[in-house]
Parts: structure tokens; C-alpha cells; sequence
């Protein structure tokens, strides 16, 4: 008895010291080894403009100096290529000037230099110490002149390189020097349109600048732009005021035109409840002695989600005004929902009756954290409420402030708090980044993460920071991806065209198939239909590359073959082949050609399409919009089941601090020839064909760099006419083609003297002539561009080669309002053509030009 009641005596102390133990080392684990975001810590610089406005009141011209401060510069604790760093243009001022001012934040600055660099960043044009600065406890202001080595209207790298005594901390613009531009005009012009939206009455100033139609969507404040109402464009019914200070970007701009961006908080009342929204205009204006056009306008409206408001309503989460695109991802049986609304990360867990927030940089009180260069992209949901997610971009604050890079978390749902997996960093702007993880960033069960980076394809391990390169060098067209991400294939050829094995990879489970073809085949990846693979099959004899070097890549026999290797469908008819496709939802439409003629010329045809009746499954939560009588249309998610609001708990995980470091800069790697489009948001599409590039950018008057930063394309005020006078008529004989005149006539107004009748005989192309013999450019092929898109090279004195489908080329020397003028070699004479019967006659030949651009 004795004995039985010291071991149960023993047993109460031990179970009792367990509990201690294991509260003390819990609690210590919860107090020592997790932490909350650190604030930021950076100081900003503002670009800042003088600038008499004008204004009447009364009759009278009420005239007042102001200070305009523009170009918002976040500092980077980083060397970045600044070849890509394009989100802000700085003009000069009268005398080369520029001006600028810090918020120092209560940093210690103790020196300020500055560095001037070519836009390609190979070339330093100046480094200079700024010693003639005016500092209080706050601010520094200051008014620096750039010396006399740069070019006119040439844009140049800007580096305001900031000291303190820990550390270098750089700020990067880009800066021209064409004080006629009319800059401090153009930027009143924005904030007096700005303001007046604010007041009803002011606003009645605004009509004549709007295009009033039905293309205007009057039903949202989500959405706002040239073609809505008065009424709508000067916020409606809403009760809006703003709270903070408008911060203006120049993104582009030219001596007439300019494209110009405002962002700021706004707060809303309604039935006293106050709502914050963050809000981005855009302006596109022309600039005149006379008066200043409004080309284009549209402002966005984004509610900030407040998890702790009145948001919950039976089933329903309120977003309220916003985009309908809500970034959202469930596991699999809809309990736990992850969603992203401006740059805010949470997750709703029906189980636990709490919504967790999971991840933002956003502070209410400190303009650095609104800072938008960075998105979230949610990776995994599963059964516990576990979320893996990828943080990409500028880092506003945190371990990582001041830094570009890809940042991946876990957050663990029971014990309520994210943990770094690994941070790489990337020394490129946020918008290149984002253009190429946003094709693919994908994390598997096994803790393998995915990413396409700079045209390659990175495996890397997330439990030991190890990676592999499995695919390089790829282009817009050798490389597919499933709409999940969970599924990818790659060609195994550099040359698109040449490719004769495909590998398609299931990246959840990491398994490969290898397809392959024999006997003088080719293969081409077309895209995906759910996870299945579509790929189309071209008889090598068949791909036709014309005397400009473009390619036509006719494929005989379509594809569609599960991971497995079985073939779903197939797509033959004979005479005709697939020139291309495109996939939508389950339709997958066919691009189709026909050969015609002793020559075998490609001719379209009509387009084909195969339909899926396979449909995508439904989630267990949805995203609605719906007519509200204070807000108009507003946006919000459908839950599987009914919140219990009385019930429901808000919580803000902490992080895991671990010993060591887990960041892993991956090998440099140099990628294929790309051509990025800009447009109003920032680069809408990354091209291997120049072509491709030029025509996106002119459908939405966007702008084209490559690689090297160098312009290639832009939507700009073109001359009302121009031409090449130094280019005469010249004829061709029977020893010489149209093509080897008109050839010889582009290198000899270049200064060289060529025969190109031999390189032609040998079979080069235009493409190859031009690269080879002209110093200094690049050549671009550029079928399918519309006449009016190239006549941007011939309103800046270069000439554009077209050539038609029985042989025969001209050259495009010049143009005004109503024609075109050519040199044709077939009569060796320089003539006009009708504007429009030029446009019919070059699209009715495949709009087949050439041209270049110059570099120094």
C-alpha cells in the first residue's frame, strides 16, 4: 500500500513538473522566439519643380508660386540594374538643374553624392559630392547641377546615393535634360483636374476635358475614366475626402505629351461609418503653348479591408469597392478560404470561427508602407489552414526594407504564426520581376518551389536553400503553363522552330514525360487545357522562313495528351495547317493557312476551334458583385456556410525567428533577347518577337524597351510630315532585285557600300544583311505591324523596308497627313501613296517591314 502510494505521489510530481516545464518552454518559445514586423526605417525622396499658377477668381487672375513635389524615390539597399528601373522620369530644369528634397525620418544622414550613368548602365558620366544642402531636424532640401556631358533629349540613369553611418542607401530615377518640355505645366494641369473632382462646382471646369459617352461604366466607383459622367467622375454621391497628400509620378513624357500618375487615400462616410480606400488616377496629356489636352484618364478605387468593421453579413464577406479580380485560393473542402485584397493577405477558417490576417506592410500612419511595388500570391491552402504564400517585389519594411526579391512564408494555422522559407533576392526592378513570376511560382508538397526568372526555369529545394536550372533560354514561345501552375512543358532547342522533343512536367508530383518526334518533324507547345497539354506537329520541309527572316511555323496535325501520354484529341485536315492558337476557358481556338500557289505561299484561312467538354469544377466559395444604394456596385465573397459573427476571432500571426540565414541569391543569368511593353500599369507583356511587343504597345499606346533600356517603340505625338530627303530613287535591273536595291539604299544612307545581291544569293536574310553590315543598331522584323506603327521610325529618319509576296520590296521614306511616300525600285522613282490605299496595299501583304533602330 505503502508503495502504490509513492508511485502515484511520484507520478502527480512528475506529470505536474511536465506541465511546467512545457508552459515554461511554450510560453518562451511564444514571448523569445517570435516577433512582429519591424517598422520602416528608410528615409524618402521627393523631386520637386517650381511654378507660377494662374488662377480666376472673380474676374481676375489670381496669380500664385508654388513648389510641386513629384517622383516619389524609395530607397533600395541594393545596387539594382538600371536598365529596368523605369517607374519614374525626372526632366531638368532651365540650366541642367535638378531638385530634391529628403524626409529623413529620423535618420542620421551624413553624406550625399550623386551618380549619372547611360540608361544601358555601362557608361558613368559623372559622379559627384553634394556639399550645398539646407537641413533641419526634419528635411533636407537641395539643388543640384548636372554637368555639361550629357545629351539633349537622351535619358540618363539618376543614383542619389544617401550615407549614414550604417549603411549606403541608393535612389534611382531617370532624368532627361529638355527644359521646353513644360513639365511644371503639365504637372498643374494634373492637380488642377485632381482637385476639382473634389468640388462639385469646380468641376463643371472638367467637361470640356472628358469624352462623355456610353462607353463610360456610370455603375461603379471602382472604375472611373474619360468616357464616365461629370457627376461620376467628381465622385457622385459620395461623402470623400482625402487623407493624405497626393503623390505624383511621371512615368513617360515627351516636349508635347506626358504620362502622369496620382496616388492617395481617400476617406468615405456614409451613415457615420468611415470607410479608407486607396485610390490611382492616370493621365495621358498632350501639351500646347495654347492649352493642355486630356488624352486619357482613369481612376481606380480599392477598399482597405478592416477585419475588424461590420464586414460580415450571414455568408458573405464585404471587399466593398474594389476590382471584381479577387486573388483567392480554398483547400479542398472550402473551410479555410485565403484571399488577397490590396496588398493584405488573410485567411477566413469556418472550423475555428477566425479570420487571420495573415501578411501586409501596410501602417495606417506612415505614407512608406503604402508603397505598391510589391504583390502577394497565394501558393497552397490545405486541410489545416496551413497557407504557403509568395511576398514579390520592393520590401516596405521588415528584415528585408529596401530590397527586391521573392520572399516565401508558411503560415502554420494552430500555432498562429508565418515562417520564412527563404528570401531570393533580384537585382532588377519589381515590374520585370513580377512579369516573369507571375507566369510561374509554384510550391509542391515536397516543399519544391518553382519559378520562371530572366527566360529560366529555377527548381529550388525550400528545406535546404539547393536549386538546379532546368530549363534556359526560353522564349514566348517554347515554354507553356497550366492554368494551376501545376503542370509545365519546355522544348529542348534555343530555336523555338527547331524543337523536335518536348518534356512535360507534373510539378506537384515531379514526374516527367518525354515527347519526341522522328523523320524531319517539329514540335511547338500551344498551351494547356485544364491540366491536359496542347502541342502542335509541323514537317520540318514545310516551316518557311521568308527573305525578312520571319518565320511561319504550319503545323499539320493538334494535340491535346494528358500527363499520362495518351492522346485526348486530335485536330488533321488535309491542306491546312495551324499557324497558332489560343485558349479560352474550353475553347480552344485555331489560328489556320492554306498553301497556294507554285511558290507555296502561306494564305490565311478561316479559324477553327475545338471545344472541351470537360467543365473546370466549381469551389465551395465564390467571389459576387452586387448593387449597393450608398457605393454602387460593390464586391464580396460567398462562404460555403453562415459566419457566426458573434463568435468570430480576428487574430495577427507572429513570425518565427530562426538562427542563421535563408536567403539564396540565385546565378546570374543572362536571358534570350526580351522586349518589355510599359504601359499605364506597368509592363504588360515580355516578348522574345519584336512584333509581338510593338503591336501590344500600340493597341494600348504603351511604349517598348529592350533588354539594354533602349527605346524600341512609343506611342508619341507624331510630326504632321516628314521625309528622309538624303534617299533618292534608285532601280533595279536584272542583275539586281528590288530587295538588294532597296537594301543597298538603307547601308548606303548609313554610310556603307555593300553589294547585297551576292548575301541575298546566298541565302541570308534582310535581317542578317542589315545586323551584319550596319553598326550600332538593331534590327527589327516586324510582320504584322500595322503602316501606321512604323511610320514612328520614319518620323525619326530611318527608313522602313516592305516587302510584298511576288518578291518585289520598296522603301518607306516618308509620309504627312494623307499619304505615304516610297522609293520603289521597280521605276526607280520616290512617290506618294494614299494614305489609305498604302495601309490596304501593305496589310494585304502580310504588313512584311523591316527597319532598326540606332544606339550610341
Amino acid at each position: 500500500m505503502k508503495k502504490a502510494i509513492i508511485k502515484i505521489v511520484v507520478c502527480i510530481v512528475v506529470f505536474i513538473a511536465t506541465i511546467f516545464i512545457s508552459s515554461g518552454f511554450f510560453n518562451h518559445y511564444k514571448t523569445d522566439m517570435t516577433s512582429t514586423m519591424g517598422e520602416a526605417s528608410l528615409p524618402l525622396v521627393h523631386m520637386t519643380t517650381s511654378y507660377v499658377s494662374e488662377e480666376k477668381e472673380e474676374g481676375a487672375v489670381q496669380a500664385e508660386a508654388r513648389e510641386i513635389s513629384f517622383n516619389t524615390l524609395h530607397g533600395l539597399r541594393q545596387e539594382v540594374d538600371g536598365r529596368f528601373y523605369r517607374d519614374t522620369i525626372t526632366p531638368l530644369a532651365e540650366g541642367r538643374t535638378l531638385g530634391f528634397s529628403i524626409e529623413k525620418y529620423g535618420n542620421t544622414i551624413t553624406g550625399l553624392s550623386f551618380e549619372v550613368r547611360s540608361i544601358d548602365g555601362s557608361r558613368l558620366v559623372e559622379r559627384t559630392q553634394i556639399t550645398d544642402y539646407r537641413e533641419n531636424d526634419d528635411e533636407i532640401t537641395a539643388t543640384v547641377t548636372i554637368k555639361d556631358l550629357i545629351d539633349k533629349n537622351v535619358e540618363y540613369s539618376w543614383i542619389l546615393l544617401v550615407e549614414t553611418p550604417e549603411e549606403t542607401i541608393r535612389y534611382y530615377t531617370r532624368i532627361i535634360d529638355a527644359d521646353e518640355y513644360g513639365t511644371a505645366e503639365k504637372l498643374n494641369f494634373v492637380l488642377n483636374f485632381h482637385e476639382k473632382t473634389f468640388d462639385k462646382e469646380k468641376a463643371k471646369d472638367l467637361i470640356a476635358n472628358l469624352e462623355s459617352n456610353s462607353k463610360g461604366d456610370n455603375t461603379k466607383y471602382s472604375l472611373v475614366d474619360i468616357h464616365c459622367s461629370l457627376d461620376q467622375v467628381s465622385w457622385g454621391d459620395l461623402t470623400v475626402g482625402r487623407t493624405t497628400n497626393p503623390e505624383i509620378i511621371i512615368s513617360e513624357i515627351e516636349k508635347q505629351t506626358a504620362s502622369i500618375r496620382i496616388n492617395y487615400q481617400v476617406g468615405v462616410l456614409v451613415d457615420n461609418i468611415r470607410t479608407k480606400y486607396n485610390v490611382s488616377e492616370y493621365y495621358r496629356i498632350r501639351y500646347t503653348p495654347s492649352r493642355v489636352y486630356l488624352l486619357e484618364f482613369e481612376r481606380t478605387m480599392n477598399q482597405i479591408f478592416e477585419p475588424q468593421a461590420n464586414v460580415y453579413a450571414s455568408n458573405k464577406i464585404m471587399l466593398g469597392i474594389r476590382d471584381e479580380a479577387v486573388q483567392m485560393m480554398e483547400s479542398e473542402d472550402g473551410n479555410n478560404l485565403a484571399f488577397v485584397n490590396e496588398d493584405q493577405l488573410f485567411c477566413y477558417h469556418a472550423g475555428d470561427k477566425k479570420l487571420a490576417a495573415l501578411f501586409s506592410f501596410y501602417e495606417d500612419k506612415d505614407i512608406r508602407t503604402f508603397y505598391g511595388n510589391h504583390d502577394i500570391k497565394i501558393l497552397n491552402v490545405d486541410e489545416t489552414g496551413g497557407v504557403t504564400f509568395m511576398v514579390y517585389g520592393y520590401m516596405n519594411r521588415g528584415k528585408y526594407e529596401g530590397k527586391i526579391g521573392v520572399l516565401i512564408y508558411q503560415y502554420n494555422a494552430a500555432l498562429n504564426t508565418i515562417e520564412e522559407q527563404i528570401f531570393i533576392p533580384y537585382n532588377k526592378s519589381y515590374e520585370v520581376l513580377a512579369a516573369d513570376v507571375e507566369q510561374l511560382s509554384y510550391v509542391n508538397s515536397a516543399n519544391i518551389c518553382y519559378l520562371y526568372l530572366d527566360g529560366s526555369i529555377q527548381q529550388i529545394n525550400l528545406s535546404d536553400q539547393s536549386y538546379v536550372e532546368i530549363a534556359s533560354q526560353l522564349q514566348e514561345d517554347s515554354f507553356q503553363v497550366s492554368k494551376s501552375e501545376e503542370m509545365l512543358v519546355w522544348q529542348n532547342s534555343a530555336d523555338a522552330y527547331d524543337c523536335d522533343t518536348l518534356t512535360l512536367k507534373n510539378l506537384n508530383t515531379g514526374k516527367e514525360k518525354v515527347i519526341s518526334v522522328r523523320d524531319n518533324k517539329r514540335l511547338l507547345p500551344l498551351g494547356f487545357i485544364g491540366e491536359d497539354l496542347i502541342y502542335g506537329v509541323a514537317e520540318f520541309d514545310d516551316i518557311d522562313i521568308d527573305a525578312n527572316g520571319a518565320v511561319t511555323f504550319p503545323m499539320y496535325a493538334v494535340y491535346i495528351q494528358n500527363e499520362q501520354g495518351d492522346i485526348l484529341k486530335s485536330y488533321e485536315q488535309t491542306g491546312i495547317y495551324v499557324v497558332d492558337s489560343e485558349v479560352q476557358d474550353n475553347l480552344i481556338t485555331l489560328k489556320r493557312v492554306v498553301k497556294t500557289g507554285e511558290e507555296g505561299i502561306y494564305e490565311q484561312t478561316a479559324d477553327d476551334q475545338i471545344i472541351n467538354n470537360v467543365l473546370e469544377e466549381a469551389g465551395h466559395n465564390s467571389v459576387e458583385v452586387v448593387v449597393t444604394q450608398n457605393y454602387e456596385k460593390i464586391v464580396q465573397l460567398v462562404l460555403k456556410s453562415a459566419i457566426e459573427t458573434k463568435s468570430l476571432k480576428v487574430v495577427t500571426p507572429k513570425e518565427i525567428l530562426y538562427e542563421g540565414s535563408r536567403e539564396l541569391a540565385l546565378d546570374a543569368v543572362e536571358a534570350a533577347d526580351r522586349f518589355y511593353v510599359y504601359g499605364k500599369d506597368g509592363i504588360a507583356g515580355v516578348y522574345t518577337h519584336p512584333a509581338n511587343a510593338v503591336n501590344l504597345a500600340y493597341e494600348m499606346s504603351g511604349t517598348v524597351v529592350d533588354k539594354e533600356g533602349r527605346y524600341i517603340w512609343k506611342k508619341t505625338t507624331r510630326s504632321t510630315r516628314n521625309q528622309i530627303m538624303a534617299i533618292s530613287g534608285a532601280q533595279s535591273d536584272e542583275d539586281t532585285s528590288d530587295l538588294a536595291v532597296c537594301l543597298e539604299t538603307i547601308l548606303g544612307f548609313a554610310g556603307s557600300v555593300k553589294n547585297t545581291q551576292d548575301m541575298l544569293d546566298r541565302g541570308q536574310t534582310v535581317t542578317e544583311i542589315l545586323s551584319e553590315n550596319l553598326n550600332h543598331v538593331e534590327v527589327l522584323e516586324l510582320r504584322g505591324v500595322s503602316l501606321d506603327a512604323v511610320l514612328y521610325y520614319v518620323n525619326q529618319d530611318i527608313p522602313v523596308l516592305a516587302t510584298v509576296e511576288d518578291g518585289s520590296a520598296v522603301l518607306i521614306i516618308g509620309f504627312n497627313e494623307l499619304n505615304v511616300v516610297v522609293m520603289n525600285p521597280q521605276n526607280g522613282k520616290v512617290y506618294k501613296v494614299g494614305m489609305n490605299d498604302a495601309t490596304k496595299w501593305f496589310a494585304g501583304n502580310g504588313n512584311r517591314f523591316v527597319t532598326y533602330i540606332q544606339y550610341e
